[in-house]
């Protein structure tokens, strides 16, 4: 392979596929109408999409100057009637029904997303809770065994209690 085809393979795999930019054109004529989005959420250590019931109307598609596949953020962004701008590469879904849209009401889908990571299969074993709780917990306290506890005094260098000089009052 020439590294002109290397270089093209490497920017199809980068890029957004043929079906974004047919997503990209439903999107466009779709501008002044309301829409329900899919936003993906993602922390340091849960992933998930949330669902909005409430309509927002789309009013402009914009080309984002920055496009970074690493970090899920597409060529283009999105601008709503809450006066929020959203990168398409967050997004997961945005139809024209709220909840369980048929393929004809979707307007744009992050297959990418969803497939690969969303609804990717999932193995929950021992070895797997193990794994992350491991890696969550070094992250935590740090990756060295016993390091918190050797820094806690002993029992012997802890001062002593206060001993009660006299006994308490009864009441009456």
């Amino acid at each position: 392979m020439t590294d002109s085809a290397d270089f093209v393979e490497t920017i199809e795999g980068l890029w957004p596929s043929p079906e974004y930019f047919q997503f990209l054109e439903r999107l466009k004529n779709s501008i002044g109408s309301p829409v329900y989005l899919a936003e993906i959420n993602i922390t340091a250590i849960n992933l998930g999409v949330k669902l909005s019931s409430t309509p927002l109307t789309l009013l402009a598609i914009v080309d984002f100057p920055r496009p970074d596949p690493y970090k899920q953020l597409c060529p283009h962004m999105l601008i709503f009637d809450d006066g929020r701008g959203i990168n398409l590469g967050h997004i997961a879904r945005i139809s024209l029904r709220a909840f369980n849209p048929e393929p004809q009401h979707v307007l744009y889908s992050n297959r990418s997303f969803n497939q690969e990571v969303l609804f990717a299969p999932r193995i929950l074993s021992r070895d797997s809770i193990r794994a992350t709780s491991s890696s969550l917990l070094a992250e935590i306290f740090g990756d060295i065994p016993g390091r918190l506890l050797a820094a806690v005094p002993t029992s012997e260098q802890l001062p002593k209690p206060k001993q009660v000089q006299s006994k308490p009052k009864r009441l009456k």
